[in-house]
């Protein structure tokens, strides 16, 4: 299930536009989609578009206050790829303490 989520989330980040609007929302402040539009030279219904697309994957949440909607970044929102990266962080750190071990074995002799 993780693994799905996981690919779901890099499909949505694989837009520009996406990834714009999460690093909008990166200070963990709700904004109003309208003033999210602005940043685009979309439509106000194109940006909802992908706001949506981010709701599905659970990167973002929207909130209906009077007639404005506000979008912000979820908790934890980026954690599964933050899991799925340390992996690799592990791999080449591994990687590199061997070489570095190596690099210096060959200097002292």
């Amino acid at each position: 299930m993780t693994e799905n989520r996981t690919h779901r989330i890099f499909a949505a980040l694989s837009d520009q536009t996406r990834q714009r609007i999460v690093e909008l929302l990166a200070d963990g402040q709700s904004v109003r989609i309208s003033d999210i539009a602005i940043e685009f030279s979309s439509t106000r219904q194109a940006v909802t578009k992908h706001i949506n697309i981010l709701c599905e994957t659970g990167v973002v949440t929207t909130e209906k206050r009077g007639r404005e909607r506000f979008t912000r970044l979820a908790d934890n929102a980026l954690d599964p790829i933050a899991d799925w990266l340390q992996r690799y962080d592990k791999f080449w750190g591994a990687k590199l303490s061997d070489l570095k071990e190596l690099i210096e074995s060959r200097q002292n002799t």
